[in-house]
């Protein structure tokens, strides 16, 4: 007699393994790009003092990381992924920033008469923040909690 195999839902672990995956991707492409240009500037490449830069910097982690601690096990898959993105993207700018003084970005993109420069670790911040504000929507995952 067949019986039906019931599939886990993804553990504990595999959380710390896209965020290590992610970081992989992010430095390797980086790496490999044949022009990176070093962005001293804050976000949007906005010119903020340098205290100002890591006191931005401490709170919104330290907030964002606080949130998820506390709210971790209320999450969907989608949104833990979500945030995976997003405290990923930001750990690999702070870290950047901190260990070289500069984050090194590569992707250039163009839209009409503007022009922007990124790397991955942006692109993750932006598809979490997608994912947080549609995923529920697109995925129908408001009660599949993992």
């Amino acid at each position: 007699m067949l019986t039906q195999r019931k599939f886990k839902k993804p553990g504990v672990l595999i959380w710390p393994l896209v965020f290590l995956l992610l970081i992989f991707f992010d430095q390797t492409f980086k790496c490999l790009a044949p022009n990176v240009f070093r962005n001293y500037q804050f976000a949007f490449s906005l010119p903020v003092p340098f205290l100002i830069m890591y006191v931005i910097y401490t709170l919104a982690f330290g907030g964002i990381v606080y949130y998820v601690a506390i709210r971790r096990n209320l999450f969907s898959a989608v949104e833990k992924l979500a945030w995976v993105l997003i405290l990923t993207g930001a750990a690999l700018n702070i870290g950047e920033r901190i260990a070289l003084g500069y984050v090194r970005d590569f992707v250039y993109i163009t839209f009409f008469r503007w022009t922007g420069i990124y790397n991955l670790a942006d692109g993750y911040i932006i598809a979490g923040m997608v994912l947080l504000l549609f995923g529920p929507l697109i995925f129908n995952d408001k009660n599949n909690k993992n």
